[in-house]
């Protein structure tokens, strides 16, 4: 269990020093045991475009907590981007909207990741203006 911590931990600082390098100003939120509010792994703004990610590091399909998910409805009915991030070994991040994660009932596999998903700057906010 303590391997599958360090491995999210180091994606998920990977993934706030790469939004950093992109521009975005980022803060790293964990949240085990800490507190009852909902907090995202990840929330970064850019553009005055706030963005909130939940990271996950896998190597296979995996379904998204349902609790993580309302977690994320609630940034996004406050104004928010909200998306899955997830980090295949030796691949790049792929990016789902939240809406496309609710929709296939919070499960996320390959198929799924590659038909929906995202690369970084193709969420990044200077791109939809």
């Amino acid at each position: 269990m303590v391997h599958s911590y360090k491995k999210g931990y180091s994606r998920e600082l990977q993934l706030v020093h790469l939004l950093s390098s992109k521009g975005y100003m980022v803060v790293r939120t964990p949240r085990s045991g800490r507190i009852n509010l909902a907090s995202p792994d990840i929330i970064a703004l850019k553009n005055g475009s706030i963005t909130v990610i939940e990271c996950k590091a896998r190597e296979e399909a995996f379904k998204v907590d349902g609790e993580q998910l309302d977690e994320l409805k609630q940034w996004q009915a406050a104004g928010a981007r909200a998306y899955v991030a997830w980090k295949l070994a030796r691949k790049d991040w792929v990016f789902l909207h939240l809406h496309d994660v609710v929709g296939n009932s919070g499960n996320i596999g390959k198929k799924f990741a590659f038909e929906k998903g995202l690369k970084l700057e193709d969420i990044d906010p200077e791109r939809l203006i």
